[in-house]
């Protein structure tokens, strides 16, 4: 009952606001909302596991099949794990197992619905109207951890019927491979891997007829090993390492059998210690099913197009359209005589890195969970594989003393070492490195002192072999390191560096250790308000580097001294960091540039070019005595007044020169001078104006490119020509940037301009042509390791230089080759021929043919 304040009849109303009743909801949706939660984090307590089973079966056994939305609810909940947290498949095997012994029909729907689902994915594994989201691993992983499941089942399911599965995989992927003659066939190798890695499940459970499983297992592989013919595929464009790997990467298709085998032999010795014994905690299975109907795979017809596995089907099946390699961060006997991290020479190491990379891709959707899971992993296997977590490195050493049997795997190297993988995957990234870079910082929130130890030496691996590391990762580390510690404070330990800095710092341009501590130093200043917190953060030594400048300040005096002739005496003090030099009070003519100034900060309908032109007029001409050249300068002087008044944010920047792209054209076009010689001009006015911040720069020359005041091709001569004796397209991470970024932007359009495409190869193979002439050698180049010790003379230093700037230039065009593989397939023989004819070094044409050849192949 209402009360009211005053009777109604005395025309006042009920103040009291009217809620809607709350709709109660019905107990099954209740019972559901308890009930899946459960069934998802199942086997994180691993002391609550056996009471989470005897509960859940006993609940599911009195409530299914009476209401269609709670049988939904569960086969929903077990797929979503079985998909997405593959850790966490034996625990579902074991309760619909459970089930199964408690109420035969509910075990054969939950068998009829995975099989249905494992269908499905073969039906859309060949549509080409299926669409994918970024958290879809791909049908054939999919189909993987389905079949792993099934596998995990065995005790449940008729052993004919489950080794027919496999024969059936096995047999397609025979038959894909056999298709491709010599080339080799992505979906092949992906089904041929993934359907072994899943052999040991068979043996998960003990059960009756297990027996007979082993002969048909050692029967199956024993025909797999025959009839699988492997195809050597060495590709150097996918290499991460230029020279001097610091590791043999383990190819994925030639270990996997020899893998599996050992996990087998010895009555199945190292399946027991990777494995959870559940078998105590499950019933006999008094009823063995079958499957209803063959699996229907499809055929080689169907399957023809989407074979290549880059169609975009998916984030992990995506993986194999190249072939695919293991990616090692923590090496054994890196911090002491043993390992941190699982071979993945071993059946462990490969299903370890299977599945964690499976949760990182399946769950990109929610990153808190995934950065929880994967460092939570090893309570899903044997206790002893892994050691404590959080131990530090001196602890380690200090137990591996003590007991040299002692486990030295650590999870947190597993973890973060997957991430990384996927982070410095070549040719392209699965995900977005936005998502990758953030699931390490959480990682590394989540637990700083046991993580942030793993990432330091993650960062001193890449760093000590930045000298022969792939260009395009050189530019990926750098944005890790610098997103890392641009969330950490800027907290690094630079004295590690230091004798680097000593040594090279002030002698060479092209030492590839110190490109990267100047470029992360710069980037760091970019990435914070405060400089002060990276100035706080480097040592002594560093403090040099604290100029984010992108030429020198002497080179920058001289660029605005050349405008002027040599009467004019140039106020060195007026040339201020993100300021308008000529409206400097001493500067002869600042009345006019404020002029101008007023003309750019009205309305566009408020003004005309004819006004534009007869203030540019009244400058040039009364300082003409003092201008060195007047088209130069009045272009400088155009492209720098807009800048400026647009220099408060990139959108500022964006609408001036939007706003008055007509009538700078207008003026631009009057000027008799090549457009060629224009553009360089507009080039360097922008990126000499920001030089204290060249990324806003370059971001600016593209809002000019976009407007159509300066072409693609003169941004791309720009960062590929020498300023002041220093290619910038190899020393300067946002000169890089620019060029990646345009070159991307070429890539996606629909006409494609590959005449941009071989402009940058042929500038590039000319670089590397000059500097071969100034080392003048016929040998092959090649730079001595920076790990190793280095002594050169005073006269050898320019040509150790000049050898790092040669490897450089070769890892770029390297890169790049590889980055738009599509786009250099489709130049001419003639173009390919001309680009290598033009080389007289014979080591560097063999290398770039062989880089070529490769094109092909990606």
């Amino acid at each position: 009952m209402i009360l009211l304040d005053y009777e109604e009849e005395s025309g006042y109303r009920e103040f009291r606001p009217h809620y809607p009743k709350r709709q109660r909801l019905p107990p099954v949706v209740l019972l559901c909302k308890d009930m899946m939660p459960d069934i998802r984090t199942m086997g994180e307590s691993a002391k609550a596991f056996p009471e989470d089973i005897k509960f859940l079966s006993e609940a599911i056994v009195h409530e299914f099949g009476n209401d269609e939305y709670f049988n939904n609810a569960l086969l929903k909940t077990f797929r979503a794990v079985v998909l997405e947290q593959p850790h966490k498949q034996p625990g579902i095997a074991l309760l619909i197992m459970v089930l199964n012994s408690f109420k035969p029909e509910i075990g054969k729907s939950v068998l009829n619905y995975f099989f249905d689902q494992l269908q499905e994915l073969m039906n859309s594994s060949h549509d080409a109207s299926y669409e994918t989201q970024s958290h879809d691993t791909g049908p054939w992983n999919k189909a993987k951890l389905i079949l792993r499941l099934l596998s995990i089942m065995s005790p449940m399911i008729s052993p004919d019927d489950l080794i027919g599965l496999y024969k059936k995989f096995f047999e397609f992927a025979i038959e894909l491979n056999n298709a491709s003659d010599a080339k080799r066939s992505p979906l092949s190798e992906a089904i041929y891997t993934n359907t072994l890695l899943n052999v040991p499940y068979l043996f998960y459970f003990s059960s009756e007829h297990q027996e007979t499983l082993k002969g048909m297992v050692e029967e199956l592989l024993a025909s797999v090993e025959s009839d699988y013919h492997i195809k050597d595929t060495d590709l150097e464009l996918l290499k991460p390492y230029n020279k001097n790997s610091p590791y043999e990467p383990v190819h994925w298709v030639k270990a996997i059998l020899s893998n599996v085998k050992n996990a087998l032999a010895n009555d199945m010795q190292q399946v027991r210690d990777l494995f959870l014994n559940y078998d105590s905690l499950l019933a006999k299975q008094e009823t063995v099913h079958s499957f209803n109907e063959p699996l229907n795979l499809p055929t080689l017809e169907q399957i023809a197009e989407f074979a290549g596995l880059d169609k975009g089907f998916g984030s992990v099946d995506s993986l194999w359209k190249t072939p695919r390699y293991s990616f090692e961060v923590y090496l054994p006997n890196s911090v002491g005589p043993f390992a941190t991290v699982i071979p993945i020479t071993t059946y462990a190491g490969m299903l370890f890195q299977d599945i964690l990379i499976d949760i990182i891709e399946s769950m990109e959707f929610n990153r808190i969970e995934v950065a929880r899971q994967l460092v939570t992993i090893d309570l899903f296997f044997k206790s002893g594989i892994f050691t404590e977590p959080g131990l530090s490195v001196a602890q380690l050493l200090e137990q591996f003393e003590e007991n040299p049997t002692a486990s030295t795997f650590k999870i947190e190297d597993l973890a973060v070492g997957a991430i990384l993988e996927l982070t410095f995957k070549l040719p392209t990234v699965s995900q977005s490195f936005a998502y990758f870079y953030s699931l390490l910082v959480e990682i590394c929130k989540n637990s700083p002192k046991a993580i942030a130890p793993v990432f330091g030496r993650a960062f001193r691996f890449f760093y000590n072999n930045l000298d022969k590391l792939d260009f395009e990762l050189k530019a990926r580390f750098l944005d890790w390191f610098s997103i890392q510690m641009s969330n950490f404070n800027f907290s690094w330990k630079w004295n590690e560096w230091e004798n680097d800095s000593i040594q090279w710092g002030q002698t060479t341009t092209y030492n590839p250790r110190m490109i990267f501590i100047k470029n992360l130093i710069r980037k760091e200043l970019r990435l914070t308000s405060n400089s002060a917190d990276v100035e706080e953060s480097v040592t002594d030594e560093f403090q040099k580097y604290m100029n984010p400048s992108f030429i020198t300040r002497d080179n920058l005096i001289n660029y605005y001294a050349s405008l002027f002739k040599d009467e004019f005496v140039l106020d060195e003090s007026d040339l201020r960091n993100n300021e308008l030099y000529f409206r400097s009070p001493s500067f002869p003519f600042h009345e006019d540039v404020t002029r101008l100034l007023d003309f750019f900060h009205k309305q566009p309908d408020t003004r005309t070019v004819g006004e534009l032109e007869d203030i540019l007029k009244d400058i040039t001409e009364s300082n003409s005595a003092i201008i060195q050249d007047v088209n130069r300068f009045a272009v400088t002087l155009l492209i720098q007044t807009v800048v400026f008044c647009g220099s408060r944010s990139l959108s500022h920047a964006n609408k001036y020169i939007d706003d008055s792209k007509k009538e700078l054209a207008a003026v631009l076009d009057q000027l008799e001078v090549s457009q060629e010689i224009k553009d360089q001009w507009i080039c360097e006015a922008v990126v000499r104006y920001w030089d204290s911040n060249s990324q806003t720069g370059y971001l600016i020359l593209d809002s000019f490119r976009y407007n159509g005041l300066v072409s693609n091709k003169a941004v791309l001569n720009f960062s590929l020509t020498e300023q002041y004796g220093v290619n910038m397209s190899l020393v300067d991470s946002t000169s890089i940037e620019s060029i990646f970024r345009l070159l991307n932007e070429m890539a996606v359009t629909e006409d494609k301009n590959v005449e941009l495409f071989e402009y940058v190869f042929n500038r590039l193979v000319a670089a590397a042509n000059t500097v071969v002439g100034e080392i003048g050698t016929a040998d092959p180049i090649v730079a001595p390791d920076l790990e190793s010790e280095i002594q050169t003379t005073e006269q050898e230093l320019p040509l150790l230089d000049l050898a790092w700037k040669y490897e450089g230039i070769m890892s770029f065009l390297k890169s790049i080759l590889r980055k738009y593989a599509d786009e250099y397939s489709v130049l001419t023989e003639q173009f390919i021929g001309n680009a290598l004819q033009s080389i007289t070094h014979e080591p560097t044409k063999q290398q770039l043919s062989r880089y070529i050849s490769e094109v092909s192949q990606l």
